[in-house]
């Protein structure tokens, strides 16, 4: 994808020009399933991408349609009907899902966009399609940027970044937005000037909704400046903090980091960054420790004294020639997981039971064994082995049967293009393949 896609500049390409070079860089064949609500972002997509594809005679793509029914408003059964007949006039394969779980009483938003995901890469297994798209849009981008940046401490500095172009969901399936360097508005022009019409939610005037305010209030200001979208810098930090992993780093039984000391002393953004998230990994923990605990991790670690500090539910433990990372004991929950069943233990195992009864999942404890190299300190190997997976049968005398995997919670569910490279190298180090590539020829 352009450059200009994934930085989000302000050059914006109209959707029949983002369109053709999405498709120019897309590996082929291919089966795109494309996300539609029926509101005019995600129907221009589908219908860009379809006549795209009509005109150019491509039959090594195939195009399929799909719309959640997320179950949170009565009018959203008819607005999936309506983009099913949409689909049909184009001859597309169309389908619809609905999110049937209980609704949380918080967060509600975040939810239904993972539950969503979910939807989408079930039904991208069941059809065999390569990847999912996306509409959001320049617009969406711009909303996303200011309120990240309201929420960035005034003296953190730096900056952050916007909407990814890509994103892995579950490690199975690529999610890619190729017009999130569209306007909103030139892709109602486009779809106006074709005659086609689209839907509005009402939940997008709906304030309570901090999205909602800030549109509203980009409305009112339309020069406000969007702040500076780092992903070009992230993806950057993330192959020099993967070339420091691959020359400073040790994982032993997936339950015990080693550092060399000498590598505390290169550059900060780069410790900073491969430290966040091998505290996040090991602590089980879908993002890093707070600006302000890491902050307190880097000043020890870089100091001249040896000892330990613990963050985000991990122990640091510095020592003359190394620091290692472990998990810290205690706060680990136990888990029972049914036969046929699979579960995330501690947010650090993916535990799949192979048996025909209930398995339990808990800390080892002074239990607890494996093999360690003998010349790592006897106590940090205590401390590892405490907080590594005991498994048992809970039901009968059996031995129980479970396939036991590591699960790298920061990146597992959700990881960005940004941090693909780091992500890559730490999953091989715990014995785990590359992450799934990304279906697009040109970055």
């Amino acid at each position: 994808m352009s450059v200009d896609a994934v930085t989000g500049c302000a050059t914006a390409p109209v959707p029949e020009v983002a369109t053709g070079e999405f498709l120019h860089s897309l590996s082929k064949p291919a089966h795109i399933l494309v996300a539609i609500s029926g509101g005019s972002d995600s129907t221009g997509l589908l219908v860009t991408l379809a006549e795209r594809l009509k005109s150019n005679l491509q039959k090594d793509v195939t195009l399929s349609a799909a719309t959640i029914d997320h179950g949170l408003r009565a009018e959203a059964a008819d607005e999936a009907r309506h983009v099913a007949a949409l689909c049909a006039s184009r001859g597309i394969s169309h389908f619809i899902r609905r999110w049937n779980d209980e609704k949380p009483n918080s967060g509600i938003m975040a939810a239904a966009r993972e539950a969503r995901d979910g939807l989408l890469a079930d039904l991208a297994d069941e059809i065999s399609a390569d990847l999912i798209v996306t509409a959001h849009t320049l617009d969406d981008q711009r909303e996303t940027m200011l309120m990240r940046s309201k929420r960035r401490q005034e003296d953190e500095g730096g900056t952050g970044t916007g909407i990814a172009d890509a994103v892995l969901f579950d490690r199975r399936i690529w999610i890619v937005r190729p017009f999130l360097a569209c306007r909103r508005a030139d892709i109602r022009a486009y779809l106006k000037m074709r005659g086609v019409s689209w839907l509005d939610d009402p939940s997008n005037e709906d304030v309570k909704y901090e999205r909602v305010r800030t549109r509203m209030g980009l409305a009112r200001d339309v020069a406000m400046a969007m702040p500076v979208d780092g992903a070009a810098d992230r993806s950057a930090l993330s192959r020099r903090a993967a070339a420091w992993l691959d020359d400073h780093v040790a994982v032993y039984a997936n339950a015990l980091c080693a550092i060399d000391r000498s590598a505390l002393g290169a550059d900060k953004a780069v410790v900073a960054y491969a430290l966040s998230y091998l505290a996040a990994v090991f602590g089980g923990k879908a993002y890093a420790p707070g600006r302000a605990q890491m902050e307190r991790i880097l000043e020890f670690v870089k100091g001249a004294d040896s000892g330990r500090r613990t963050a985000g539910g991990v122990v640091f433990d510095l020592r003359r020639d190394a620091l290692y990372l472990m998990r810290e004991s205690r706060n680990i929950a136990p888990l029972s997981i049914l036969p046929g069943a699979n579960g995330i233990w501690d947010g650090r195992f993916e535990v799949g039971n192979l048996g025909r009864t209930p398995v339990g999942v808990r800390a080892c404890g002074a239990e607890g064994s494996t093999i360690f190299p003998s010349a790592l300190p006897k106590a940090a190997v205590k401390r590892a082995r405490a907080a590594m997976p005991l498994i048992a049968a809970e039901a009968g005398t059996g031995a129980a049967s479970v396939e036991i995997t590591p699960y790298l919670a920061p990146f597992d569910r959700f990881l960005t293009r940004f941090d693909l490279t780091f992500a890559d190298r730490l999953s091989i180090v715990f014995g785990r393949e590359a992450y799934r590539r990304l279906p697009l020829s040109a970055l």
